[in-house]
């Protein structure tokens, strides 16, 4: 008898296309859940490391300060050290840069006004710095790719009778109540409108660098940087190192008004110039003011609030 051999086929291991696609939608619709808890816990994440960072910082500067007696040296003037010139590798806003005109790499350089101080037309205001120990600033260099690290271009000393002291005083916001510098100041530091005396008083942003004599002492490690959310903000597009405020007298006569109160007169003394807070300076599509810690806390709280309700 004759035996035929029988073939037989096994099912090919493997997803057939129905399954396949039945695995992407799953898969697609487990990611739409996570986005919204993805997107919350980078914006948290974001929120909170700034606002350690000013925290850190606010407590770097203060130490620094009580146990040196002084404010540390080589803060930047955020002012440019020389002009921006292509050739020599500026780039972006700072190309064509003016000369101790506000740093062009700062993000929103609109939120500061470069003043010129010298023995004639700032002698109130470079003792100041003087007594609080300030007397070297490095400029800002136009002429680096980066607009934030090493940005050392010269040194500034107010210690010297022909001192041309230049620095980038704050000025006006631009957003909805910041558009008065006490309204600025407050909505950037916190506290009431009569806390900052604009009268008697100027106030400085100085930037806390690499260069800054904090690292080291009373900062461990190198100075922190705070950059928008947005990957295109970075080093290259804009500086990200936090600025310290500084209130350096400028008048030792004249009153100023605390809303209805009694007027009160500057002090008739020079006085210190004081350090008053950190802040960030950040895009315009951001925030039309300086970002302090008071703001980045309300948003890591409103945040996780939001995050409450997708729960």
């Amino acid at each position: 008898m004759k035996h035929y051999k029988v073939k037989s086929y096994a099912r090919q291991a493997g997803m057939t296309l129905i399954e396949l696609s039945v695995v992407l939608l799953i898969l697609v619709g487990l990611a739409g859940l996570l986005i919204p808890y993805v997107g919350s816990f980078v914006q948290k994440t974001h929120d909170s490391t700034t606002s350690a960072n000013f925290g850190m910082l606010n407590n770097a500067f203060s130490r620094f300060v009580v146990e040196k007696n002084r404010m540390p040296h080589h803060v930047e003037s955020l002012t440019n050290g020389t002009a921006g010139l292509a050739a020599n590798g500026a780039t972006g806003a700072c190309d064509g840069a003016i000369a101790d005109a506000v740093y062009c790499g700062l993000f929103n350089p609109a939120l500061f006004e470069a003043v010129n101080w010298s023995s004639t037309s700032g002698a109130t205001q470079i003792e100041s710095l003087n007594k609080a120990g300030l007397s070297m600033m490095v400029k800002n260099n136009p002429n680096l790719a980066s607009k934030t690290f090493g940005l050392a271009n010269g040194m500034v000393y107010t210690n010297t009778s022909t001192a041309n002291f230049y620095v980038a005083k704050v000025a006006a916001g631009t957003d909805t109540g910041t558009t008065t510098l006490t309204g600025h100041l407050q909505k950037a530091l916190g506290g009431a409108g009569m806390d900052y005396n604009t009268t008697c008083y100027d106030y400085i942003a100085v930037g806390l660098g690499d260069n800054v004599e904090l690292a080291g002492n009373t900062l461990t490690g190198g100075s922190p940087i705070g950059f928008p959310e947005s990957g295109d903000q970075g080093p290259s597009y804009g500086y990200g190192h936090y600025i310290a405020i500084l209130q350096v007298d400028k008048a030792n006569t004249g009153t100023h008004t605390m809303g209805t109160l009694t007027p009160v007169p500057c002090s008739p003394i020079t006085e210190k110039a004081k350090f008053i807070g950190t802040v960030l300076n950040v895009p315009t599509t951001v925030a039309g003011h300086l970002i302090g810690i008071n703001e980045t806390l309300t948003k890591a709280h409103d945040n996780m609030v939001e995050t409450k309700k997708i729960e």
